[in-house]
């Protein structure tokens, strides 16, 4: 019996120092120290997807007689980053139609990249509308502008622009605007727009300041919720008996559904309220519209 717990210590023994010569493996699913699987964002880009929408004047004087949730025309830009052998920056251009039983427009868009994060951008439109009573008439809008990323949550901007309005009552513009991403799936943009009429014919000198508010949150990558708000901050009117101008003075706030059938076609649905210009009071309105951006 003795040996056999003699021969039973020496199996055990012989087992373990057997074991310690078993090398451990390394875990093939633990990531190597400093290596990351996901690729890199680069911080200071103008946009993660290099798509950047610019604030436009309205390119269609008859687009202002419907519900619109924004006081101006969001055009996005695709930014190309190649590097050129230019001493200036090369010009990236684009442009946007409007076409109605009446009127039509057409703009011609020029961005550049003198930084890594700030744009110039510039456009020109120029339209024609035809009425039964006046015949044929020609307008033209100017616009200049610059986008600052500050940091990869806020981006700054500022513009001015110029309306020929026909001839008859000119206007021009300057706005700064901010956009902040509060998370991946919330943000919100907005800012403050001054007005003054230019010279006209009738003596007209009207100025007003509006602001405007929009905010954006993702649901998922093809819904997003919208709520939107305007209203004018101040007025001067040199002539009190006459109105002022419908674009300086149309509070309105709303929001809509928005959603994505393919990465470059979507649709965007909701009720804004707006005052009427003959009552004066807020009044719902449907609002519908087609949305179109760059394929990615």
């Amino acid at each position: 019996m003795r040996r056999f717990y003699l021969s039973m210590m020496m199996l055990l023994l012989l087992t373990s120092l057997h074991a310690q010569d078993i090398p451990v493996k390394q875990d093939s699913l633990r990531l190597e120290t400093g290596k990351s699987t996901e690729q890199e964002i680069d911080s200071l880009t103008i946009d993660r997807n290099e798509t950047v929408p610019l604030r436009l004047p309205r390119l269609n004087p008859a687009e202002n007689l419907e519900p619109q949730f924004t006081p101006y025309q969001r055009h996005i830009v695709t930014i190309n980053r190649e590097k050129s052998n230019t001493l200036l920056p090369p010009i990236q251009w684009s442009g946007a139609a409007s076409d109605r039983i009446n009127s039509k427009s057409r703009t011609a868009v020029a961005t550049m990249l003198p930084a890594r994060n700030l744009l110039l951008y510039g456009s020109a439109t120029l339209g024609l509308m035809e009425t039964p009573y006046f015949g044929k008439a020609n307008y033209y809008n100017l616009n200049a502008g610059a986008q600052y990323l500050l940091s990869p949550q806020l981006k700054l901007g500022a513009s001015a622009s110029y309306y020929s309005d026909f001839g008859v009552l000119p206007l021009w513009s300057t706005g700064l605007d901010a956009s902040y991403h509060v998370s991946r799936n919330l943000q919100i943009d907005g800012g403050f727009t001054y007005m003054q009429t230019a010279g006209n014919m009738f003596g007209l000198s009207q100025s007003a300041v509006t602001m405007d508010l929009h905010g954006r949150y993702r649901l998922n990558d093809d819904w997003f919720l919208n709520a939107y708000g305007g209203m004018p901050v101040m007025q001067q009117n040199n002539r009190p008996a006459v109105p002022m101008m419908p674009v300086m003075n149309t509070p309105y706030y709303g929001g809509s559904v928005e959603h994505w059938f393919n990465s470059t076609t979507g649709v965007e649905s909701g009720v804004i309220w707006m005052r009427d210009m003959f009552t004066g009071k807020m009044r719902p309105q449907p609002k519908l519209e087609l949305l179109f951006r760059p394929g990615r």
